[in-house]
């Protein structure tokens, strides 16, 4: 019976491993005694020696390649050095920590401590005198409100397009009369009676700021009323735009307005049986692929773009491969360098770069422009409208993307936005431009983000004291040695010493007002557009540089002084526009730098004015070699964080040392 039972199990057992395989183990049989592996390891290394014939004759040199530091390699990565770079930058900065506090100690005192009562006080008047403005100009604004509006009279029509009624006149005159005082009162209070910079700069940037916002008030409400007055609820027709000055005069003509609303009409028309036929072409060659979309493109960018505008513009599947995404902020404010030869658009596919054209083709022509403009993936053809209101219910402070730059649609209606909490408002929001309406947040503000903001606004302001007490001022002492014995050597030594300290507390001072106190103050007004800067930092010439680092100021001069300079009536040519919008900043930066620091010199004003030539400069050079040599960009750290900043810091604390002994 046992045999019986053993000669079953072996049986099974045999089965079992014929099933397995034939690697597989017998379960009854012990497991021999592994090796060692090390000599296991050694002997399988020697019997791979072993079979390779001709060691010292194999090939090492089989295929042809390039060096790792060769431009043609484009693969390698740098991340190794730019780390190395990084540490080697961090133990330098390090060791001049320890070298100043060698030489000077500690230099950091509690910021306000010694500064006068005096000081404060003056500083309390300006600002009071600031918000007392602000105050003027509601109270102006508010007797401005026409009684009478769509009036179908001629006469009113005209003096309703061109503004310059009596109604109207009295209350420019009264406006202008506020925007002088709100900033020839604070400066004389900063010039007068403020002996530190630090609260002559606070008082100088408040009325500044509010200098910009009321006129971005007044200027745009004056266009409201003047709609109001027209009866042009939809805010797009402006007769304005038909005008021209003669000999220092608007002309306008009464017997042509309907025939120019005719010829409007008529124009609205061809846009839209123009942009029906590009669709059908969209629609036809959709289905070629990469090339048949540019040949889309090529085809709306015809249809859409003012001819003066057309000089060369063509795409090809290579130079479509080397677009880049940016998105539509930054698209849009690339594209504000127009009117200008050339189109600067940067996209992945012909798809997005047709509905980016249609945006950009429309700050600068009055005849067509898309509602989508793109491309669908499914193949379906772009719909082209003509730039007129589309009169749908919106949401509140929404803004569509398929509107032109020329459909105006704002969820309050003139006179309904001349409010005092409608302008306080504006007043503490993060934008210099005024809207009736602004697109909002919903739901609640998000507390933590706003504590997390505000921690990173106070962090960055201690750090910032303490870099320019403990380092900055030691250097700006010697300079001023330097500059009184007339060493050369000493005062480079110095401007390029300090160059570092002002790139740091420039730094510092950027994320601290664009990103953590505008986002703070954003998320508690739930104001929805916190697009305050694009990548600066990556500029390849300077105009790129004004265009990106401060979006408030970039879209106030864009919309305030810009355009009203090169479109109708003025009509001045582009370069001229340019040259006054570059003057207006630099009377701004004197006033922002020279009256606390009590030194009316032009410094500021020099060196706002020389940024035109060397934007001249840094086109040029990436016309010459391409944005991809950086040679724009270096040129651009160089002019200004480099020599300008330094330079600048450098000769404002010499002339008030000098004028305060």
């Amino acid at each position: 019976m046992d045999h019986t039972h053993a000669g079953d199990s072996q049986l099974e057992a045999s089965v079992l491993r014929k099933r397995r395989g034939s690697n597989s183990r017998p379960p009854t049989q012990s497991l021999p005694p592994s090796p060692d592996p090390a000599p296991a390891t050694k002997t399988r290394h020697t019997q791979k020696r072993e079979n390779i014939p001709y060691l010292q004759a194999q090939v090492v040199h089989y295929r042809p390649r390039v060096s790792v530091l060769d431009k043609e390699l484009t693969t390698v990565s740098y991340h190794g050095l730019v780390n190395f770079l990084l540490l080697l930058l961090s133990a330098t900065l390090i060791r001049l920590a320890i070298e100043n506090y060698l030489k000077y100690g500690i230099l950091v005192s509690i910021p306000g401590a010694g500064i006068a009562r005096q000081d404060w006080l003056a500083t309390l008047a300006g600002v009071l005198a600031v918000l007392t403005a602000l105050l003027a100009a509601f109270a102006i604004e508010k007797s401005a409100v026409p009684s009478d509006p769509g009036s179908s009279s001629d006469q009113k029509r005209l003096l309703a397009c061109a503004g310059v009624g009596a109604d109207e006149k009295r209350t420019l005159l009264l406006h202008a009369a506020n925007l002088c005082l709100v900033l020839v009162v604070p400066s004389c209070v900063t010039y007068f009676g403020i002996f530190q910079p630090a609260l002559g700069t606070l008082v100088m940037t408040l009325a500044c700021v509010m200098f910009l916002k009321l006129y971005s008030l007044v200027a745009t409400n004056f266009d409201l009323r003047r709609a109001y007055r027209l009866g042009d609820s939809q805010l797009n027709s402006d007769p304005l735009q038909y005008t021209h000055m003669r000999r220092g005069r608007l002309e306008v003509a009464a017997s042509k307005n309907n025939k120019d609303a005719a010829s409007r009409s008529s124009n609205d028309d061809g846009a839209v049986s123009d942009g029906c036929a590009a669709a059908g072409r969209v629609a036809r060659r959709h289905s070629g692929g990469i090339d048949a979309e540019v040949g889309c493109v090529e085809d709306m960018v015809r249809d859409m773009i003012p001819p003066t505008l057309r000089t060369s513009f063509s795409l090809n599947a290579r130079a479509l491969a080397d677009f880049h995404v940016a998105g539509n902020d930054r698209i849009d404010a690339k594209a504000d360098a127009l009117p200008r030869p050339r189109l600067r658009m940067r996209a992945t596919t012909a798809s997005e770069v047709l509905r980016r054209v249609a945006t950009v083709a429309g700050a600068d022509s009055h005849s067509a422009a898309t509602d989508d403009g793109s491309l669908s993936d499914d193949g379906a053809a772009a719909e082209v409208l003509a730039y007129r209101s589309s009169g749908r219910p919106r949401a509140q402070g929404e803004t569509p993307q398929g509107l032109g730059r020329h459909a105006i649609q704002y969820a309050v209606a003139y006179p309904d936005n001349v409010r005092l909490a409608n302008f306080g408002y504006f007043w503490l929001a993060p934008t210099l431009c005024y809207q009736p309406s602004y697109p909002r947040m919903t739901g609640p503000v998000r507390k933590s983000f706003v504590a997390k903001r505000l921690a990173e606004l106070a962090i960055l302001c201690v750090a910032m004291c303490i870099v320019i007490q403990q380092y900055a001022v030691p250097t700006l002492v010697g300079s001023v040695r330097a500059i009184d014995t007339r060493n050369g050597f000493w005062l480079s030594e110095r401007v390029l010493k300090l160059s570092v300290i002002s790139a740091a507390v420039w730094f510092l001072g950027f994320y601290a007002v664009f990103h953590a106190g505008l986002n703070a103050l954003a998320e508690v007004l739930r104001f929805a557009d916190r697009a305050f800067y694009l990548d600066w930092w990556n500029s390849v010439d300077l105009a790129a540089y004004w265009r990106e680092w401060n979006l408030p100021i970039h879209y106030f001069c864009k919309r305030h002084i810009m355009m009203p300079l090169v479109s109708p009536p003025l009509n001045l040519p582009v370069g001229v526009g340019v040259l006054l919008t570059f003057l207006v900043s630099a009377v701004m930066h004197e006033l922002l730098f020279g009256i606390p620091t009590h030194c009316l010199k032009g410094y500021s004003f020099v060196g706002m004015m020389a940024q035109i030539p060397l934007i001249q400069l840094t086109q040029w050079l990436v016309r010459w070699r391409g944005p991809e040599s950086g040679l724009g960009n270096a040129v651009f750290w160089i002019s200004f964080c480099i020599v300008g900043q330094p330079l600048g810091v450098v000769q404002y604390y010499y002339t008030w040392v000098k004028n305060n002994p």
